[in-house]
């Protein structure tokens, strides 16, 4: 296991804060962040995100469970991670809070994610679009989800 930045105790948090860990293995690679993903905390994501891309990991998971709170920036970095996993595999988002769930509807960033939730003592784990959906059809659906402008 690596650790590319160790995680701050709960008690260390301050509101507005927040704590990346970045874990590293063969199977896949973990990204456990918690506390507020907003512009503040983008840069960091960003960097640590960067260097997890380098590998091109098989699997991309985010456990989001003590994330309080997402904004549509590090939703879109997140939900765009999948354009260099191999595979053409989509990141798996796992057991987000409400609030994370309802910022990757509303921005239609959903259809590029799995959400992986934990159910008495099991993972389930589905894609929130058709898992024999490519990229291209992925953006198409979520084109389709969009209200047209009016002009």
């Amino acid at each position: 296991m690596t650790r590319l930045c160790p995680l701050p105790e709960d008690d260390d948090l301050r509101s507005g804060q927040a704590a990346i860990e970045v874990d590293v293995r063969p199977e896949a690679t973990t990204v456990l962040i918690r506390g507020e993903l907003d512009l503040m905390s983008l840069p960091a994501l960003a960097g640590l995100l960067a260097e997890v891309g380098r590998d091109r990991p098989e699997r991309l998971v985010f456990d989001l469970a003590r994330t309080s709170f997402m904004d549509c920036g590090s939703a879109r970095l997140i939900a765009g991670s999948g354009q260099w996993l191999r595979d053409s595999r989509r990141p798996v988002i796992r057991r987000p809070g409400p609030g994370v769930r309802r910022i990757l509807g509303l921005t239609g960033l959903d259809v590029y994610c799995e959400v992986e939730e934990l159910a008495r003592d099991s993972i389930r784990t589905w894609c929130l679009c058709k898992s024999s959906d490519s990229r291209e059809q992925a953006d198409e659906r979520l084109d389709s989800r969009r209200a047209p402008r009016a002009e």
